[in-house]
């Protein structure tokens, strides 16, 4: 950023009071995140890039060390700013004032001073190191020094050395190594060197981005099972009176405009990734994304679970990309065992920690609308009940998180999922719902799933102590939609007395604990396996738990879809990547 059209001494000012944030910054080896590094330098001439100059200049504050600036307002502002860190600044550049710099330095070093030099300073080209510091070394006999960085988080600014600035609390990674001494040094080994520090901070700086807190999990998530969450029961109480106008012809105005200003937005980032003014980006393994129009309820995590299978029988090393809530984690890892569950809201983050791990291939789950992670295939979950028995309207004024029909649009494939009963009416609001989305994209493959219910299975020791057949007398749940799940009790067990429906993911408050296992009796609770790992821990393990299980029934269109699916995860070559997010 050029100060040149603002007074010295305020761009002075303001960047002292900039200074401050290289406090938090956390300072680490490679070869020793764990624990703080201060490299005191020795009598050495240290060679860096210029993008750097900010984190090590506070590092290496109060050290005495000698540098060069060049002498234009530039370099005014920042001998100031390096001279008040405690630097010997000498002034000059390699296209103004070179050799009065290079002399002033070599007096510097012959008194017993370190040095440390941009090399590529002060306009670039960006990482291509000038002669300057191989002169150096050769005039004084002194060793070189490569210095590398890189850091967890920050940002970089449009100029031409992409220069650096590590975000506040950022862990910043540095590493030293020597690059030869005197006459044997070259201009090529230095720069060789400084290549292979700075790769060796960025991989450090990758890997303590996979592993920062909250970790990539398995089998746990941002909710822990059995964790009530602050605000549950007024959370609760607003999602029932915003889903009970889902049905309304016409919802409550103030739904309405919310629905408004949240399709608006949503609708704009979409335009912006279509005109690529917001990049997608790529994973180093095919990805197959499964996701739905409606904000839950589609059957996402079992159909997520189902490719994934699907795949590991078609010889391939599937991961699971999951949001994290430890519902849903506890799930995918119980229908997929052989798949590696990964739970974190960043799914390109996700991506890479699992092609790490050894992945061929990665299912996101619910990622849909997650377009920052570029796709080999989009699978799009079209829900026949929120189609066939609600507003149409988008979130909150009804459970669409965008148009349907727009986003059967973008969608490589289509499956349309339902929990009721497959009757005549069904069967013919479905052959309807097929000709619509034929019609919107034509020459999409379209797959048909029922999801049903199997036989009710004991998840506690008190129930599998139970002799006869299951009783439960209360069916609880927290799922986005408890009326079909209690309309499955129901017709599977004449025992339940009483239903009880949470918030979507939601854990029984404290005063509702009592109420339920009392409502419970003997014959104990019956719910979802999905709802399984959040319920389980309220209630004592002698008291009957059952389960519901849920199965999946392809009534058309799963070997199409199962072929395309195998040809996503083998068609792709593995791009250009980088060096990862």
């Amino acid at each position: 950023m050029s100060a040149r059209r603002i007074p010295l001494g305020v761009a002075v000012g303001t960047l002292r009071a900039v200074l401050p944030i290289g406090r938090t910054w956390r300072f680490r080896h490679p070869d020793d995140p764990g624990r703080p590094y201060r490299p005191v330098l020795e009598h050495e001439i240290h060679a860096c890039w210029h993008e750097h100059l900010l984190p090590l200049a506070c590092l290496f504050a109060g050290q005495g060390v000698a540098t060069l600036a060049s002498r234009d307002r530039d370099g005014e502002i920042i001998s100031r700013l390096l001279r008040g860190l405690g630097y010997d600044v000498a002034r000059g550049s390699s296209t103004r004032g070179g050799q009065a710099g290079f002399r002033q330095l070599a007096r510097s070093f012959a008194q017993g001073r370190g040095v440390i030099l941009t090399g590529d300073g002060p306009q670039g080209p960006r990482r291509s190191l000038k002669d300057g510091t191989a002169r150096l070394a050769t005039h004084t006999g002194g060793p070189v020094t490569a210095v590398g960085l890189a850091t967890t988080a920050g940002w970089r600014l449009s100029s031409w050395d992409r220069f650096l600035i590590p975000a506040p609390g950022a862990t910043v990674f540095v590493s030293l190594t020597a690059a030869g001494a005197g006459t044997t040094v070259t201009t090529r080994r230095i720069e060789a060197a400084l290549e292979r520090e700075v790769a060796r901070c960025e991989q450090a700086a990758r890997e303590a981005r996979w592993a920062r807190p909250p970790a990539i999990v398995r089998r746990s998530g941002a909710d822990g099972p059995g964790e009530r969450r602050r605000g549950e029961a007024a959370r609760r109480a607003i999602e029932r009176r915003v889903r009970a106008h889902w049905r309304a012809p016409r919802p409550a105005p103030a739904l309405q405009t919310a629905a408004r200003a949240f399709g608006l937005v949503h609708d704009a980032r979409h335009r912006f990734y279509d005109l690529r003014l917001i990049s997608s980006l790529y994973a180093p393994l095919p990805v197959i994304s499964v996701g739905g129009a409606t904000a839950g309820g589609s059957g996402k995590t079992p159909l997520a679970a189902c490719i994934a299978r699907a795949l590991d029988e078609a010889g391939h090393r599937a991961a699971i990309l999951a949001r994290g809530y430890a519902d849903e984690l506890e799930l995918l890892t119980r229908d997929a065992p052989r798949g590696r569950v990964w739970g974190h809201p960043d799914r390109l983050r996700s991506a890479w920690r699992a092609a790490a791990d050894g992945a061929t291939v990665a299912v996101v789950d619910d990622g849909f609308q997650h377009r920052r992670l570029r796709r080999d295939l989009d699978l799009l979950l079209l829900d026949r009940d929120a189609l066939r028995r609600t507003n149409g309207s988008r979130l909150p004024a009804g459970p669409f998180r965008e148009d349907w029909r727009w986003a059967a649009s973008r969608a490589d494939a289509i499956i349309t999922t339902g929990r009721e009963p497959w009757t005549d009416d069904v069967a013919g609001f479905e052959s309807e719902l097929g000709a619509r989305v034929r019609s919107l994209a034509n020459g999409v493959p379209i797959a048909t799933v029922v999801f049903g219910t199997g036989s009710i299975t004991p998840a506690s020791a008190g129930a599998r102590a139970w002799t006869g057949p299951p009783a439960p007398r209360l069916a609880l749940t927290g799922i986005m939609k408890p009326n079909l799940f209690f309309a499955q009790a129901g017709a599977r067990c004449a025992s339940v007395r009483e239903e009880h429906a949470l918030g979507d993911h939601g854990v029984p408050s404290p005063r509702e604990h009592a109420a339920l296992a009392e409502a419970a009796g003997r014959g104990g609770v019956l719910t979802t396996r999905k709802d399984l790992p959040r319920l389980r821990p309220f209630f004592a393990p002698d008291l009957p738990i059952w389960v519901l299980p849920e199965t999946i029934t392809w009534k058309a269109g799963w070997e199409e879809l199962r072929l395309l699916i195998v040809d996503a995860a083998s068609g792709r070559e593995a791009p250009n990547l980088g060096r990862g997010p």
